[in-house]
């Protein structure tokens, strides 16, 4: 029996179920009728990084240690890499149980560890530095499938809608023919291939298929209002290409890390914390001169506006990091924030706040014994903020940290997760795009995460026709494990999905428990001085750094 995962990230239901039922989707419908689906939990917040090291893992943040694409340090921040989760993964459990694997770029596998099989790291891999497992294994198939492609080539921008979508669609068929290629050529007992495309797509398309979206514009949504389903249909049909790959003893699973919906705009909680009093400025010259011009119009949007305007937007990706941050660092960033008298402050593509303190933060200030008060005051002005258009509450939900991590490494996590208008709005990673708190997205995105992605299966023992209710991310590695017939770590987070399988199955196989030996640390992997640059490159080109 083989295990066959299709990572489609950041696919939604919302998408997925009319346009199976309308008859666009078939290998989709196929699994929702002939096998079990159900919305899948996220972690929180809902981002690629984290997502991903919890599904290999069946543990929550805090325990495998990543939390978002970047962790802070002194001065500044530093791109995750696979080396930073401190757990064993899913393919280094099976690989130790002599079970042959095969792992086609998933996120955060860079750099690439050796397996009982083969795999290419994924969306965080430096190009030009050594991504796959065996070393050779690229090297011996770019004659005939041309050179593997780690990301899109062609940087959303209005008026480009038509490259746009014909690179993402290029992505995934060159994914689809490395991944069918290397599965005819090795013998797998667990098969993984992650595509980027949907959910790069629906960041940027997703205005032309809602309504209801503030920048829906009729024209352009007869023009475009079809890219994304084009996108969905070309997955579906890999899809069935993978698919008819396995046999009748072997499962099928297909599953995202997150889901997706329209964006709004974003939150720049930094100023918000300034204006509150919990974060401070240095009181020098020059600081009160940038902070003078950031509020005159001087700010990273303006500039980003202005590279748009001109047609120059895929410049910012080929700078250096140096000359980057050599012009970011004349606008006003946490270069300067005065430490000594700053109570809180956020970094993080979703908003995640932490508070400045003593003994955890580089330069912290808040005593261990004032946390819980000041979080609390946090807290509390967080749900203040006021929603631009409805004058309500834009905070829905404040999660504090201890509710969703737990382990050895809970406290690199956000201290408070807001959850603003149900992910419509998102704050702003770095310091601040402009002066105001609420604003337009950067970028001009139109959609952006979910806390529920989706999990859909079928095979020998899968039942039919059910739907899933209360699935977690964390849940599908022991899952995984069970199927299989291999214990499960005493020290997952996430439970077997026992109720995905049919009852005599369960029956007749009780689950095996193994010893809480997944957790490990070993020796992180530096990114060169030119990969982080590269890396940071992308992922603002894809919007998750601005």
């Amino acid at each position: 029996m083989r295990v066959l995962v299709v990572g489609l990230d950041g696919a939604t239901f919302d998408l997925i179920r009319p346009w199976a039922a309308a008859g666009h989707l078939p290998a989709l419908a196929r699994l929702m009728q002939e096998g079990v689906h159900g919305e899948l939990r996220s972690t929180m917040p809902p981002v690629t990084s984290p997502a991903w090291p919890s599904f290999m893992t069946g543990m929550n943040p805090g325990r495998h240690g990543v939390f978002d694409f970047i962790r802070s340090r002194p001065g500044g921040f530093d791109m995750v890499n696979a080396s930073h989760i401190a757990a064993k993964t899913l393919w280094q459990l099976l690989s130790e149980a002599g079970r042959r694997v095969g792992v086609v770029a998933v996120p955060v596998t860079y750099p690439p560890r050796p397996v009982n099989g083969f795999m290419i790291s994924g969306i965080l891999s430096p190009r030009h530095a050594e991504i796959a497992y065996p070393p050779d294994l690229l090297r011996r198939y770019e004659d005939e499938l041309g050179p593997y492609r780690i990301s899109p080539a062609v940087q959303y921008a209005d008026g480009d809608e038509e490259a746009f979508v014909a690179d993402l669609l290029a992505l995934m068929e060159q994914r689809a023919r490395y991944a069918l290629r290397l599965m005819q050529d090795y013998e797998w007992d667990f098969f993984m291939v992650h595509f980027v495309a949907l959910d790069v797509a629906q960041h940027a398309l997703w205005k032309f298929d809602d309504p209801t979206h503030p920048r829906y514009d009729p024209h352009s949504a007869q023009r475009y209002g079809g890219s994304l389903l084009t996108l969905y249909q070309k997955a579906d049909a890999i899809l069935a290409q993978l698919w008819e790959q396995t046999g009748p003893d072997d499962v099928l699973l297909v599953m995202s890390d997150h889901g997706f919906g329209p964006l709004h705009g974003t939150v720049n909680l930094n100023n918000f914390l300034l204006q509150r009093g919990f974060l401070h400025l240095k009181r020098d010259v020059a600081t009160r001169l940038r902070y003078a011009l950031f509020r005159h119009g001087i700010t990273p949007s303006a500039a980003y506006a202005l590279l748009v305007k001109l047609g120059l937007q895929d410049v910012v990706v080929r700078v250096s990091k140096r000359a980057r941050n050599a012009i970011v660092g004349r606008f006003l960033s946490f270069s300067a924030v005065d430490w000594s008298r700053t109570q809180a402050y956020a970094m993080g593509h979703v908003g995640q706040v932490f508070i400045n303190l003593r003994g955890r933060e580089p330069h912290g200030c808040v005593p261990p014994e004032e946390y819980e008060a000041v979080r609390q005051r946090v807290a509390d002005a967080l749900r203040e903020l006021e929603h631009p258009q409805f004058g309500r509450p834009l905070v829905d939900e404040i999660i504090f940290k201890e509710q969703v991590y737990q382990g050895p490494y809970a406290e690199r996590g956000g201290d408070l997760l807001p959850v603003m208008d149900g992910f419509r709005y998102i704050a702003f990673p770095l310091f601040a795009s402009n002066a105001q708190v609420v604003t337009p997205q950067v970028r001009g995105d139109s959609g952006c995460h979910r806390l529920h992605g989706v999990l859909l299966a079928h095979g020998p023992a899968v039942q039919q026709g059910i739907e899933l209710d209360g699935a977690q991310i964390i849940d599908l590695a022991p899952t995984i494990l069970y199927r299989m017939g291999l214990p499960v770590p005493g020290d997952m987070d996430g439970r077997v999905l026992t109720e995905m399988f049919e009852p005599a199955f369960v029956r007749a196989t009780p689950l095996q428990q193994a010893e809480a030996e997944t957790t490990h640390r070993r020796p992180e992997h530096e990114l060169l001085p030119e990969e982080q640059a590269e890396i940071e490159a992308r992922l603002r080109s894809l919007g998750y750094l601005e």
